[in-house]
């Protein structure tokens, strides 16, 4: 399936000459065509005539042999002889053949041996929704990041490990107090649009993102005054801290919500504007956008890789194809059946619907993200219901995980998991995440996964909810976020909330997470990548509009990244789990592992936070 066609043509002698000045390569065995002896049979009869009609005919043939190509000219003259005899009498005519060779080099490409990389070719990817929009300082979210991470880089970035390592840094320094670090550039970076990457550029994109309210940007500002990164010259810069923080390079190599270097002229633009031009350093650059159909890269032929091998964000970062393009396709069925069919060769989070006919398929490779994603529910809070304490603690209590989780797929994809900095990892805590309360009919124990539709109810009416109405906000083109909203609008409904569900696509729910007088609730889910720990945790460090602000957890969160000693850490995670989920900061619910299914042809390809497609190529004939 999905094998290119062998083209085969036959070529003048004059086109062939042409490629005689291509470079020398391997060829494939050679092939001979053998030349039979050309015997014609007439009857001749009545008088004797003899007259010789020369007839020239070429052939022009290729025989390849290793790595020359013979071309064979042959040159046949007929000589027919009529002799007229008085009886009939079979003359036999044979025709004589010269053969003239001459041998051209020629040039024709071989691929390289299994397993070698390869240039060129374009990746075809499904995103995994509508994409708004592609600065990645200016929006967050994961369709924006997957395409963007190729195009801008990061001063460090994560190997496979999560670890964090230099990615456009050369080498840096601490002072012995942990306030002043050193940076300095690797040489021979440069822009898309030309420039050499500088000092002043990475100034004002760190600044830039530090201004935008990530939380990492949050820790950061917390720990230095605005004039804290400074230049030393065009390719060294120092920043200096008001006290030690041991997380700044990992949080400067954070792959989302992290902080990509432009040009100065880009990244003077406010954060909260989109830049008016996509100008990285990256393996890739920008070339095309059709809103609602396709955004293309392509390989940018300047970029100077790293000598490292290649591991995760950080090493050699090489683009062997010439374009990658994803494309939106909101149908989750006409996804994986143009994957099959090799319309486009991955799919950028598949539906867990179709996991099984996607293993059971030899052309594809299919393997499981873990520790994955957590699937969530932002309860906005700036509007009632959710306002209330009350309301959101109701729908807390009244809501089944595992319905949730069972509407994205089979239970082999997911887990039920109260430790909010994810089961599997070393911050696996789930302690404190069930209460007990004072409700007008006595006390009531809440919390996670509590199931309790009585008590929810009864939640709900000791509130100060009014019966407004409420809208959720849930993709219709997002497999693993669209079954979310349908679990959702019934059961709130159960408890006693009024709701609507819009029909909207992700691009525009997206566009409305800002506007927060519009919904009161919508679908999502985070990483581990993005918030596995609360140096990166958005969800207390309460950045966004949509996120519940609560000083105490910005505390626990600042706490956590000032503690040296590791058990003292888990203390303080063990302090924001029982806040979160009496607070009801979202709707934490399962964990589950992304399933991304490409191409056997794709090499190389391993997820380790988003899919990352430079060091990766085709192995096709």
């Amino acid at each position: 399936m999905r094998k290119l066609p062998f083209l085969m043509a036959v070529v003048a002698l004059v086109s062939i000459a042409a490629l005689a000045c291509a470079g020398e390569a391997e060829t494939p065995a050679p092939q001979i065509i053998e030349v039979e002896k050309i015997v014609t049979v007439e009857v001749i009869t009545e008088r004797e005539v003899v007259r010789e009609v020369p007839v020239e005919r070429e052939v022009v043939r290729e025989v390849e042999v290793e790595r020359i190509v013979e071309v064979e000219k042959v040159v046949t003259v007929e000589v027919v002889q009529e002799v007229e005899v008085v009886m009939e009498k079979i003359v036999t005519v044979e025709v004589e053949k010269v053969v003239e060779v001459e041998k051209i080099l020629i040039a024709t490409p071989t691929p390289p041996p299994a397993g070698e990389p390869r240039f060129g070719g374009t990746l075809r990817i499904t995103s995994q929704g509508s994409i708004s929009q592609l600065d990645p300082v200016y929006t967050a979210f994961y369709v924006t990041n997957a395409v963007s991470s190729h195009i801008f880089e990061t001063l460090f970035g994560w190997n496979t490990n999560l670890e964090a390592q230099p990615r456009m840094v050369k080498s840096w320094d601490v002072s012995s107090d942990g306030l002043v670090y050193n940076f300095t550039l690797r040489d021979g970076q440069t822009f898309h649009n030309g420039r050499t990457v500088q000092s002043v550029d990475i100034i004002a994109s760190v600044n830039r993102w530090r201004d935008a309210g990530s939380p990492g940007a949050g820790v950061i500002r917390k720990f230095s005054e605005d004039d804290w990164l400074t230049a030393v010259d065009d390719s060294t810069m120092r920043a200096t801290l008001t006290e030690p923080l041991g997380a700044l390079v990992f949080i400067l190599g954070l792959p989302h919500f992290g902080s990509f270097m432009m040009p100065e002229s880009q990244a003077s633009t406010s954060f909260s504007e989109p830049v008016p031009e996509l100008i990285g350093s990256g393996a890739y650059k920008f070339s095309l956008w059709e809103p609602g159909n396709q955004v293309a890269l392509d390989r940018f032929a300047d970029y100077v890789p790293r000598n490292e091998p290649g591991n995760g964000y950080v090493g050699a970062s090489i683009a062997y194809f010439d374009r990658l393009i994803w494309l939106e396709i909101p149908d989750e069925e006409t996804k994986v059946a143009g994957l099959q069919t090799g319309e486009w060769d991955v799919v950028d989070s598949a539906a867990f619907d179709f996991l099984k006919r996607l293993q059971d398929d030899p052309e594809l490779q299919v393997g499981l993200y873990k520790p994955g994603m957590r699937s969530n529910i932002y309860l906005n809070p700036q509007i009632p219901p959710f306002s209330y304490l009350e309301a959101r603690q109701a729908l807390q209590t009244g809501i089944s995980v595992e319905d949730f989780m069972y509407a994205l797929g089979d239970s082999d994809v997911w887990i039920v998991c109260a430790a909010l900095y994810y089961c599997g990892t070393p911050l696996a805590v789930d302690d404190g995440e069930r209460f007990d309360v004072e409700t007008s009919a006595g006390t009531r124990t809440i919390g996670y996964n509590i199931q309790d539709m009585e008590t929810a109810q009864l939640l709900l009416n000791d509130s100060d909810y009014a019966g407004e109405t409420t809208v959720i906000l849930n993709p219709t083109d997002y497999g693993t976020i669209t079954p979310l909203g349908l679990v959702l609008q019934p059961v709130m409904r159960e408890i006693g909330f009024i709701v609507e569900m819009p029909a909207y696509d992700w691009a525009t729910v997206t566009s409305m997470f800002g506007n927060t007088d519009s919904y009161g609730l919508a679908t999502d889910w985070y990483s581990h990548w993005c918030c596995g720990t609360p140096v990166q945790d958005h969800l207390i460090s309460g950045t966004l509009d949509f996120i519940i602000k609560d000083e105490e957890l910005l505390n626990l969160q600042l706490s956590f990244v000032r503690e040296p000693d590791a058990a003292a850490r888990l203390d303080i995670v063990r302090e924001i789990n029982r806040q979160r989920f009496q607070k009801v900061t979202s709707l934490s619910l399962g964990q589950f592992f992304p399933i991304t299914p490409a191409t056997i042809d794709l090499k190389n390809f391993n997820i380790s936070a988003l899919p990352f497609y430079t060091n990766t190529w085709f192995e096709r004939d």
